[in-house]
């Protein structure tokens, strides 16, 4: 059985991956948030606060990741 410091871990870890995810992207979709953040589990209040989050790092949150623009990196011609 988990125990709450592993999960608390477990949890941190998620959302680490969830935001390492969006910085490379730039999105994020709501199927992504739902997965790491099931309401069953998580206040609202967490999932605002990470919301906030991605919102003063530039990290769009999408419907449909075909709805966004990714972020892509351009090189100049020598």
């Amino acid at each position: 059985m988990e125990t709450e410091k592993e999960a608390a871990m477990k949890e941190k870890d998620l959302k680490d991956a969830l935001l390492e995810l969006g910085k490379k992207r730039g999105v994020l979709t709501f199927e992504e948030l739902d997965e790491t953040f099931p309401a069953e589990y998580f206040p609202l209040v967490e999932l605002e606060c990470f919301l906030e989050r991605l919102g003063s790092l530039g990290i769009s949150v999408v419907e449909r990741r075909e709805h966004a623009r990714v972020k892509t990196r351009y090189r100049r011609a020598a």
